[in-house]
């Protein structure tokens, strides 16, 4: 039989499975209020979330697509496809890092010449797969994936496989355990952002990596709620490659995270199809190590030693707040020493030449309105102010970023976007400063 013919065999066994059993009735997801975009929550069916979601950020700005729901097992488990397909275009008036995912910008030209640049990609397009299976003592097993077509890192400025998000887990009304590739216990709440770069660096702090988790849930959704989590995670992240030329890696145990998430007031229905409670505060912090060390295809630099231990701890409070049914704020501050894995300090997280890890502090502010439950504007302000002191010779000292960004839900699987950005990247010579206009646009189609 040929390679044709064995794939004809293929899609049609396929074909006639997923026709054979029953679909399952499909649920439209409902947001918290100006949440940013999780990719999480492209397609996964809220019943398959555990009841902590209610409390914890980790819903998108938009509805998203329905999926495809296939019930297995007599009805007792459920398979869900779901994706989005992305254009994205970003104009920016300043050379910017990285090309597509602005993080920062990059030095002026010192000869006057124009850095202006423009991108527009498809990276953002992703596939997952979400699994909830049979109850099994008390408890219901499911498994979440999620991949975007970018490379190794969201900074790559090429196509590839990204696992974004890959994880099993356990959860009933009052407890969770999950394991694997996840957003992170600290500062987990994110900006409303077009570009999946969610101001990180320049306030932003939380990313995703490796990890185990324990919650406990306390409350139902008509009363006042709290949600406890640690966790022990890998200190690498996953999702951002940081700017360095000495090998980094853990030293040798993980990074420990903890969380305490107070939700005030019962669940409430809110414009946009969003259920949320009217005021939720956290506070959550990490500790952990980086080593560092310099490579042998290094040449020889006396002033940085052969192997540097870095202590890292970080100390974060997040909010939302629905001051009605159509406005509301949120936002999140930090402070903490080598948070370069958790897009903190502008991801630098040791200086090597004064042998001294970095210290930095930050945060972002929103506000958002929904105009009608399909068109919301979201604007804010992100600042990530590494702590400069006499000896620092660290490069990136200061990034700001002021945003407004306007989302259309034209229909239920079709959303039209546009930002505008204004930044300002200071560095250790002010000759390197730097600001800008960033102007993005994009249209996203979701299933």
């Amino acid at each position: 039989m040929s390679r044709e013919s064995r794939l004809a065999l293929l899609t049609l066994v396929v074909c006639s499975f997923l026709q054979a059993v029953a679909p399952a009735q499909s649920t439209q997801v409902e947001n918290e209020p100006g949440l940013a975009r999780d990719p999480l929550s492209t397609g996964v069916d809220p019943a398959q979330l555990p009841i902590v979601s209610v409390t914890a950020p980790t819903t998108s700005s938009y509805t998203p697509g329905e999926g495809y729901a296939v019930s297995m097992l007599n009805g007792t488990s459920q398979l869900k496809l779901f994706g989005s397909f992305s254009a994205l275009s970003v104009f920016s008036t300043d050379r910017p890092y990285a090309p597509g995912l602005p993080l920062f910008l990059l030095p002026e030209s010192p000869f006057g010449l124009n850095t202006n640049t423009f991108d527009i990609h498809g990276r953002q397009s992703n596939f997952g797969a979400s699994f909830s299976g049979p109850e099994a003592s008390g408890f219901i097993p499911s498994a979440t994936f999620l991949a975007f077509i970018a490379n190794d890192s969201l900074t790559g400025d090429s196509y590839g496989f990204l696992p974004y998000n890959a994880f099993g887990e356990l959860k009933n009304d009052q407890w969770r355990f999950a394991a694997g590739l996840q957003n992170d216990v600290f500062n987990p709440r994110k900006p409303t952002s077009i570009s999946l770069g969610s101001m990180f660096t320049t306030g932003n702090t939380g990313s995703f990596r490796s990890q185990a988790r324990l919650e406990r849930s306390i409350g139902t959704p008509t009363s006042n709620s709290l949600l406890l989590q640690i966790a022990a995670s890998d200190p690498i992240q996953s999702v951002i490659e940081t700017r360095s030329n000495r090998i980094e890696e853990d030293n040798g145990w993980p990074n420990i995270e903890g969380r305490i998430n107070l939700g005030l007031g019962s669940v409430e229905s809110y414009a946009g199809g969003r259920k949320a409670r009217p005021m939720e505060v956290g506070v959550s912090s990490f500790v952990g190590q980086l080593r560092t060390t310099r490579s042998i295809l290094s040449p020889p630099d006396p002033q940085s030693p052969i192997r540097q231990v870095a202590d890292c701890w970080g100390l974060g409070i997040d909010t939302a707040i629905n001051l009605t049914d159509r406005f509301g704020i949120q936002g999140e501050l930090f402070t903490g020493e080598g948070l370069g894995e958790y897009n903190g300090g502008i991801g630098q997280s040791y200086d090597r030449a004064a042998n001294r890890t970095i210290r930095s502090s930050g945060g972002w502010g929103e506000v958002f309105v929904y105009l009608t439950p399909t068109l919301h504007i979201h604007s804010g302000y992100g600042i990530d102010s590494p702590l400069n002191g006499a000896g620092d010779t660290f490069l990136l000292t200061e990034n700001q970023t002021w945003f407004t960004n306007l989302v259309w839900n034209w229909t239920k699987n079709v959303q039209i976007s546009n930002q505008v950005d204004f930044r300002r990247t200071n560095y250790r010579d002010p000759l390197l400063d730097a600001q800008g206009m960033i102007f993005y646009s994009e249209f996203l189609w979701k299933f």
